[in-house]
């Protein structure tokens, strides 16, 4: 009832089942009834066929595919064809007929996705057709629509030469290939320079013509194919799928473009697919990372190369080197403060990392203060957040976000400043920040795309963050001569570290550097940050087109910048007196010498004296004297001695100023108190003769006839601490 093949039964054809009328002879009677009052109907009756059709289709015995140099698949599929033209049955009457069919034809199926090119039979083509690209005159072609096929396209060749035949038909076909790309990832983000450790990711898209289930055999090799690495994913149809392959990049070799093949195929469709990237790690040569001088100007250099296996040198690698103090905790690193912006708008007038130095699972704190200059007005404010790589190349991570957090509109405050407090939290794909006005404290949490490259949590780095802010005047005429005034502002450079164990701490001072042909660099630490430091490491971190780079100071023991600081005992003083207070340093450092300032300061009122240009080698031992006079005031006054340079005190203690000096203070037992100090002063000042001072009574007198050790805040002497 369907017509079955070659071609089904369309609406305009009547089909019917006559299998069981074989060997009769059958009148087809047509009979047409009209309600016509005009002229009568003209009935052509054609096209009648009476056909023996196979419906059960055979399965090809071979088929290969493969990719062709204009990236086509190429389909090469054999069947076996066994078939009769004539038939033998049973006439009505008993007697045993033979019938020669008038026409034989063969129908193949095919995917819709496949462009047939040739048909041939025990290698020859048929004459009827062998002329006429590409399979001639077939007796019918097009989408089958039998209840078997889904998009399935056939061609019924007349094979009526043929009568009896068990022959091998040979079709071959094109398609397009099954794999339309194949990227290499870092936590879905497209990345072409890989590090050995990093778990490598591929995405893939599947294009098949059958969407049927099929296997991704996607294969890495090292330029020398001594690393392959290999694995079998199967996507469960069409589309785009990221595979993660279970391991890690190796240690080596290194240099040279690796490639990532991906092969799919299933029963229908074949596809090859491959992408070049490199694997490198940018390592510094042992023994050549060196540094020399003091807080000063501490010089550093160093060599950069790809590794071992490799003879290209990385030059042009931009990169910084960090001090940091692993042994101490966070502390703030600031950028100069300025009072005045690039235009008359809103401007930001410093930019503050609380914590310069941070590692996976922690965020980067950032704060920074916005002006509003008085003559503005209000003032409505957006800022923009741009990830910039360290030589200030902006790379698609950008966000911006309208400061409505309580603080608008932007007015003439008792600081006329505002700040706000930005968190950056890396993450797989991207940046998570929350800005939060400090005054108000609320806040905004928005997502910033990775960008190309991608900055990422699972990839070290050295980076900063550039704000923008845009503002617009409510009702004054804009400051800036244009609707919307803007000014900028980037933050130091943070490093971004996976080293293990982690060194994170307080950063101290940091500076850039670019490799020259041959992978060698200089820098220069103009910064005196590098003192006060337990545990001072330098970190070396950049990258390239082809690779990241990261050193640890790689000693045992790491260099220390502290001051060991001792004084003398002071005696006691009067007020006004001269004094002499000699200060003792000693450098633990074993490379860093040291160029400090050193200041002593009295109560906190201020520096009475400073020394500058002292100069400590590393290792050695330094004596500053300073000669003042004692503050006025009796009683106990503090003293410390501290370093800009250094930033912690040096050291601290007090000062005992009293009425007498140390000399005449020791006949005082400590028990009397400051009456009886100063009639003992007055005796001694007016005296007419010699007298004899009295026995203190038992009740003043110290146990075991000593002098009992003073009270704090009497008069006798008190030595600095």
């Amino acid at each position: 009832m369907t017509g079955g093949v070659p071609a089904s039964c369309a609406s305009t054809d009547e089909c019917y089942d006559v299998t069981r009328f074989a060997g009769d002879n059958m009148t087809l009677a047509f009979i047409f009834n009209s309600n016509s009052t005009g002229m009568g109907l003209k009935v052509r009756v054609s096209n009648i066929e009476v056909a023996s059709v196979e419906t059960s289709p055979s399965i090809a015995t071979f088929h290969v595919m493969t990719l062709n140099p204009s990236n086509l698949v190429s389909h090469n599929a054999n069947l076996t064809l066994t078939y009769n033209a004539t038939v033998t049955y049973k006439s009505a009457s008993g007697l045993t007929k033979f019938h020669t069919w008038n026409q034989t034809v063969t129908t193949y199926y095919f995917p819709t996705s496949y462009t047939l090119t040739s048909i041939s039979l025990n290698g020859t083509m048929p004459s009827l057709w062998s002329n006429s690209p590409p399979v001639g005159f077939p007796i019918a072609q097009g989408a089958c629509t039998a209840t078997f096929c889904k998009n399935v396209r056939f061609i019924s060749i007349n094979m009526t030469n043929l009568v009896q035949r068990q022959s091998t038909a040979a079709l071959q076909a094109t398609s397009t290939n099954a794999e339309a790309s194949i990227q290499t990832t870092l936590a879905g983000v497209v990345t072409n320079f890989w590090v050995p450790g990093d778990t490598l990711q591929v995405r893939i898209n599947d294009t098949q013509g059958v969407n049927v289930r099929g296997s991704n055999i996607v294969a890495v090799r090292d330029p020398n194919s001594l690393v392959p690495l290999n694995q079998t994913f199967s996507p469960p149809s069409r589309g785009l799928f990221l595979f993660n392959f279970s391991g890690v990049l190796p240690q080596a070799p290194l240099g040279g473009n690796w490639n990532v093949t991906s092969v799919f195929a299933n029963d229908y469709d074949y596809g090859v697919v491959f992408h070049t990237f490199r694997v490198e790690q940018v390592q510094m040569n042992q023994g050549s990372f060196a540094y020399s001088g003091d807080n000063k100007r501490l010089s550093l250099s160093g060599a950069l190369s790809y590794g071992s296996n490799s003879t290209t040198k990385p030059a042009n690698v931009v990169g910084n080197i960090f001090a940091v103090d692993s042994g101490a905790g966070p502390a703030p690193v600031s950028t100069p403060t300025i009072t005045s912006g690039t235009n008359k708008g809103v401007y930001i007038s410093n930019v503050t990392l609380l914590n310069g130095v941070f590692t996976s699972g922690e965020s980067l704190i950032i704060t920074f203060t916005m002006v509003n200059p008085p003559s503005n007005g209000p003032v409505d404010v957006n800022a923009t957040v741009d990830h910039e790589w360290i030589n200030g190349q902006t790379h698609g991570a950008s966000v911006t976000i309208p400061l409505t957090l309580g603080d608008q509109p932007f007015t003439l405050s008792a600081s006329n400043s505002y700040v706000y407090k930005l968190n950056a939290t890396l993450t797989i794909g991207g940046i998570r920040l929350v800005i939060t006005s400090l005054a108000r404290g609320n806040s905004v949490t928005v997502n910033m795309p990775a960008g190309v490259p991608p900055v990422t949590s699972v990839r070290q780095h050295p980076g900063l963050f550039k704000i923008t802010v845009t503002s617009k005047t409510r009702s004054t005429p804009s400051p800036c001569g244009s609707p919307i005034c803007t000014n900028s502002r980037e933050s130091p450079t943070y490093a971004y570290v996976l080293v293990n164990p982690p060194v994170p701490g307080r950063l101290l001072a940091s500076a850039p550097f670019t490799t020259v042909s041959d992978g060698t660099f200089t820098a220069s630490i103009t910064s005196g940050g590098v003192l006060g430091a337990s545990r001072l490491v330098f970190l070396a971190l950049g990258q390239d087109a082809n690779g990241v780079i990261i050193r640890a100071q790689d000693k045992s023991t790491p260099e220390s910048t502290l001051l060991q600081a001792s004084i003398d005992n002071i005696p006691t003083a009067t007020e006004g007196q001269s004094l002499t207070v000699t200060l003792h340093l000693t450098s633990n450092s074993t490379i860093v010498n040291m160029n400090i300032t050193v200041s002593l300061d009295i109560d906190g009122k201020g520096v009475v004296q400073s020394q500058s240009g002292i100069y400590i080698p590393h290792g050695a031992k330094k004596d500053v004297t300073f000669i003042f006079s004692a503050p006025s005031g009796l009683g106990v006054h503090s003293l410390t001695f501290f370093s800009p340079e250094y930033g912690a005190p040096l050291i601290t203690g007090t000062l005992q100023v009293s009425l007498l000096q140390s000399s005449l203070q020791v006949i005082i037992p400590a028990i009397i108190g400051l009456a009886a100090a100063i009639v003992i002063l007055l005796f001694f000042l007016f005296r007419k003769k010699p007298r004899t001072v009295p026995e203190p009574s038992a009740k003043d007198k110290p146990a075991g006839g000593r002098v009992a050790k003073p009270n704090p805040g009497s008069s006798s002497s008190k030595s600095l601490t």
